[in-house]
């Protein structure tokens, strides 16, 4: 899917610094250590931002800047797309003056009324769609009949429900709406059929996208290790979806271990048990429970 870059805020606009060791760096923090290969470091790099444009739930801006001197404006979407810009990143608009204290205070904005539709989910586990879930989904190779059913018609309403919140912004409400259906679902036909999983993905990429603002690194986490976890037991598919879950997870844990290390280090082992073939990540995890970091608290 194509990507319209006069869509996308102007900030944030995450900087990629990449050297001609093999290190790669998100605005300073490291992803990667020397002596690897730099096409592996900048394909690691480009990973991280689209962690955080999941995190936003929408396309984020950012500047690759090679061993070279070169630099490239590129926008990074959610399921990973890179489009490289032909023209720099916008200078973001000044921040307006504040308002006098005399002023009257503008009328508050009403949000958009809920419209019962398709949902058009861009989240970081990519969740079925209200389309798939409760429309005429359309044939996957990569998904078995059973994994693509649609749920049963007696939840039809409480979909459209939550696919309403979504398309209004009203994520909390759509959390716990599915979270509903999620308890309702695992109540009729258990925890690891697929319309259960299905909708605790759901749940988990809604959470995904609420999260810079609840901070609830902890909460996010822990949910994020479930889906992934589930999803591995259940063999749910398609299998793209299991591996972003694990990187979701991963991810959170990052911005956990950062505010709360000893709820960090409790997690770990679950989140290695997850990391099995993803040398990458799975060494940023050993390297900081090996540090110490966990004991001093640092990230």
């Amino acid at each position: 899917m194509s990507t319209d870059p006069d869509q996308i805020p102007p900030t944030p606009v995450y900087t990629i610094m990449l050297s001609s060791s093999g290190t790669a760096t998100v605005d300073g923090e490291e992803i990667t250590s020397g002596g690897g290969d730099v096409n592996a470091a900048r394909l690691a790099a480009l990973a991280e931002v689209r962690i955080k444009a999941a995190l936003h739930g929408r396309p984020v801006r950012a500047v690759a800047k090679e061993q070279d001197g070169s630099a490239w404006p590129l926008i990074v979407a959610v399921d990973g797309t890179v489009t490289t810009l032909d023209r720099p990143h916008p200078t973001p608009a000044p921040t307006p003056a504040p308002v006098p204290v005399q002023a009257p205070p503008a009328p508050p904005t009403a949000p958009p009324a809920p419209a019962v539709q398709r949902a058009q989910q861009a989240a970081a586990t990519r969740p079925p769609t209200a389309a798939e879930a409760t429309g005429a989904a359309e044939a996957r190779p990569d998904m078995s009949p059973e994994w693509a059913a649609l749920l049963p018609a007696e939840y039809s309403g409480a979909w459209s429900e939550l696919v309403a919140y979504e398309k209004a912004g009203r994520l909390a409400e759509a959390i716990i709406t599915a979270d509903r259906i999620e308890t309702a679902l695992t109540g009729q036909y258990g925890p690891l059929h697929p319309y259960t999983v299905n909708v605790l993905t759901v749940r988990a990429a809604l959470t995904v996208r609420q999260s810079p603002q609840s901070g609830e690194w902890a909460e996010v986490t822990e949910l994020l290790l479930d889906t992934a976890e589930r999803r591995q037991e259940a063999k749910a598919q398609p299998e793209t979806d299991n591996e972003r879950a694990i990187r979701n997870a991963h991810a959170a844990w990052r911005y956990l271990r950062s505010e709360d290390a000893e709820t960090a280090l409790e997690l770990s082992e679950r989140l290695l048990g997850l990391l099995d073939g993803d040398e990458l990540r799975a060494r940023d995890v050993v390297q900081w429970v090996a540090s110490g970091a966990a004991r001093h608290g640092a990230a």
